[in-house]
């Protein structure tokens, strides 16, 4: 059975197509890369996928499930998580805090009981705090525990970030441009943690990222989008080599004369 089916869908705004016809199949245990010059829809592709967005055309399903314009919060629950490009982290919690607010999505206890601290509540806060310093341990940031969000390295936020999403407890993560703004050696530690965080939590990913190396380095499939078109599909060594991706990128045909 197919993790994701993404079915052959459109997405217009008025009478833009900013996604034509994407088409994707996903299989429990992949990490898979979608690269693209900028404006190719690789974000709005995330975006219906996560409900931010209904496409126009044709269905999305998880574990056979439609998924289709279902709000964001049900298919976090369901258990597709994200990251965005933009760091969404609360900057004046701290970090741990940061982490339980990620754990909250699968809370049992409702309002009265938060607001009153009902005894379920509190075990329940007991628990998700526990919870969240064993992940904390698990990508490393548990020395930052107390410190603020926003006061941490960048490249401990974007795994903070990661780290957030994990809370959630999901089995397909999407990662969009988790390499951004991050220098080379940032970036060579960004690639061994998500293949670490992909073997401890079973996770498959998906993941939009501008920089080839990781892209090239870690995914075993990538496709690539051009002016909202899937343009090319396979491994780094045929998508290094496609003729549609490098006048894509470059904006010249391929010469292998």
């Amino acid at each position: 059975m197919d993790l994701l089916n993404v079915n052959s869908i459109t997405m217009k705004f008025g009478g833009l197509t900013a996604v034509n016809n994407f088409k994707l199949k996903v299989e429990p245990g992949e990490l898979i890369g979608l690269i693209g010059p900028n404006g190719a829809g690789k974000t709005t592709v995330f975006n219906m996928i996560t409900g931010l967005y209904t496409p126009t055309i044709n269905k999305i399903y998880f574990q056979d499930k439609d998924i289709t314009g279902v709000k964001p919060d049900k298919i976090a629950r369901e258990g597709i998580a994200r990251t965005f490009q933009n760091l969404r982290l609360m900057d004046n919690l701290t970090v741990i805090d940061n982490v339980m607010i990620g754990f909250h999505l699968h809370l049992k206890s409702n309002l009265v009981s938060a607001i009153f601290k009902f005894p379920g509540y509190a075990r329940e806060e007991e628990s998700i705090y526990g919870r969240s310093m064993e992940l904390l341990e698990k990508v490393g940031l548990e020395s930052y525990k107390l410190a603020k969000a926003g006061s941490l390295p960048y490249g401990q936020q974007r795994k903070l970030e990661i780290a957030r999403a994990l809370a959630t407890q999901p089995k397909l993560l999407l990662l969009d441009e988790p390499a951004a703004g991050m220098n080379p050696q940032e970036t060579r530690k960004l690639m061994k943690f998500i293949q670490k965080i992909q073997d401890d939590f079973n996770l498959t990913i998906f993941l939009i990222e501008h920089d080839m190396k990781v892209v090239m380095g870690i995914c075993k499939r990538i496709l690539v989008m051009d002016y909202g078109v899937t343009i090319a599909e396979g491994n780094p060594k045929e998508i290094q080599n496609s003729p549609e991706v490098i006048k894509a990128y470059l904006g010249v045909e391929a010469n292998y004369a």
